[in-house]
């Protein structure tokens, strides 16, 4: 007797191919810093040759995904740059009875630190891996408690960038209420516990960043309209460091999107945040986030879409503030539009241009952090 699938069961293989050209790879100012620069290339073609495959697996009332995907990137010019990278994500979906419900995952990403923010100009593979296991509770139709517990671990091949390795243990806790209209609130209190491994030398001392950080949010999905849709959280970010405590932030934190579709073929996306971040190739504390973006969309015809984002930030460094003195703040812009081509549903061709500008006060050492940049890249996706 022959098993029969189940409808939602999928083996889905990708391959992809994204040609990228880059006027200024390493964001020098411009002047460029020719020191640093030297025996460097500041403009690179990349080819970026990747190969995925999605699969999902139903068991009953449990749920095993798996996603693997791996990208072979070579530089024209800096080919010192040329890595392999990773993406890959497995997961558990698992019910029990009609109220017990939840999700074990682990993933693993390898990709290479960006230039944005460093003076560390070689090949740095960041490896980030994450487990997260979490478990909703729903005693009414319209009302589910939420629980999870995570552990992230990110490690940086250079020795030059080892201060930036971070280890973040994660426990949070919330309700979830459902409308008859199918809005929803989520209420949840998240705690993190972060340290760093390596410790950062400022003015030739030692700093341990460990920090413990408590998270108030809630999270609002709304829609008041057929044509108008919003999400987002709004919430009180604690986060506090023991042995430098100049390094403190406590203050409100939001995300918050508003979708317009006046068409069925046309969509404006506005979003304003004000975030605390943790970059794992940009500081070993935190970075302030005040911005916002707008991002129209065009479906032109069934095959052909046409996008585009602008967005501003405000980057407030007050995470790096040990010692008295000017805070480090930048001003980015960042432009992009895209063109998608489905020649089937197969098939996708997709030429884009992005372009983004930076302005610093007060940079670290008086060196110049300003810089200008253009891309424009084409790619290819085949599905089997």
């Amino acid at each position: 007797m022959l098993a029969i699938a189940d409808p939602s069961d999928i083996f889905q293989p990708f391959i992809s191919n994204t040609i990228t050209y880059d006027d200024n790879l390493f964001r020098q100012s411009s002047p460029p810093n020719s020191t640093a620069l030297k025996g460097l290339i500041r403009d690179d073609f990349s080819n970026q040759a990747t190969a995925s495959v999605a699969i999902n697996y139903a068991l009953g009332r449990q749920k095993l995904m798996l996603d693997l995907s791996v990208s072979d990137i070579r530089f024209a010019n800096n080919q010192f740059l040329d890595n392999i990278s990773s993406n890959d994500r497995a997961t558990w979906q698992w019910q029990f009875g009609k109220s017990l419900s939840g999700e074990i995952s682990y993933s693993y990403t390898r990709a290479m630190g960006g230039f944005t923010n460093t003076n560390f100009y070689g090949l740095n593979m960041i490896s980030s891996s994450n487990v997260d296991a979490n478990l909703n509770y729903a005693w009414h139709p319209r009302w589910k408690i939420r629980a999870g517990l995570s552990w992230l671990n990110y490690l940086n091949s250079a020795s030059q960038r080892a201060n930036y390795d971070q280890q973040i243990v994660t426990a949070l806790a919330g309700v979830d209420y459902k409308t008859p209209s199918n809005n929803s609130l989520y209420i949840e209190y998240s705690y993190n516990d972060g340290k760093y491994p390596n410790q950062q030398l400022v003015n030739s001392t030692a700093v341990d960043n460990k920090y413990q950080q408590h998270i108030f949010n809630s999270f609002l999905t709304w829609k008041p309209t057929e044509k108008t849709s919003f999400k987002g959280n709004l919430g009180y970010n604690i986060r506090l460091y023991p042995d430098y405590s100049q390094r403190n932030y406590s203050g409100a934190t939001y995300n918050l999107t508003l979708n317009w579709t006046p068409t069925a073929k046309m969509m404006f996306s506005l979003s304003v945040w004000r975030q605390l971040n943790s970059w794992t190739d940009v500081t070993a504390s935190y970075v302030l986030n005040d911005g916002f973006s707008v991002s129209p969309s065009w479906q032109a015809t069934p095959k052909l879409g046409l996008s585009a984002k602008f967005s501003r930030q405000t980057l407030n460094y007050t995470g790096d503030q040990i010692t008295p003195g000017p805070t480090r703040q930048d001003t980015v812009l960042n432009c992009s539009v895209s063109l998608a081509y489905k020649p089937s549903s197969n098939a996708e061709i997709t030429i884009g241009y992005t372009a983004g500008k930076r302005d610093t006060i007060n940079p670290p050492n008086n060196q110049p952090y300003d810089y200008i940049f253009n891309s424009v890249f084409s790619s290819v996706m085949l599905k089997f």
